[in-house]
């Protein structure tokens, strides 16, 4: 998106032709249809980590739709209700569409992002959350 928004600037100020930036945003669309699909994944397994118990998968996308959504509606959010979150340690200001950008970023250089792992010593289970 920035990208495009560039290549548009560079053609308003007279530094690119329409040629030219029509072959850039073509390059920019090719490159878009390659991006594999990312997503928020939650797994639980077994002591042993041998039996899968418990598996979700959600798009990145859809949560980045979800942040934008949030971000239009976050001065509707009463600031009694920013507080009780905030006593639980979840702020609803530091998830941003630039965060999860920046996490993909860094997916596409590692292959993958561990959000979380935590093992439960006596249900014998542990759960492992990550973006890949």
């Amino acid at each position: 998106m920035q990208e495009t928004r560039k290549i548009l600037e560079m053609v308003a100020r007279g530094k690119l032709s329409p040629e030219e930036a029509e072959r850039l945003l073509s390059a920019l669309k090719e490159k878009d249809t390659h991006t594999p699909a990312r997503f928020l994944k939650v797994r639980v397994y077994n002591r042993n980590k041998n039996k899968l118990k418990v598996k979700v998968d959600i798009p990145i996308a859809v949560l980045k739709l979800g942040t934008k959504i949030g971000a239009v509606f976050k001065g509707l959010i009463p600031e009694d209700f920013k507080d009780k979150m905030a006593d639980k340690g979840i702020s609803l200001e530091e998830f941003t569409p630039e965060m999860i950008d920046h996490i993909l970023d860094e997916v596409a250089e590692k292959g993958k992002f561990t959000i979380a792992e935590v093992t439960d010593e006596e249900a014998g289970e542990s759960v492992e959350v990550f973006i890949e």
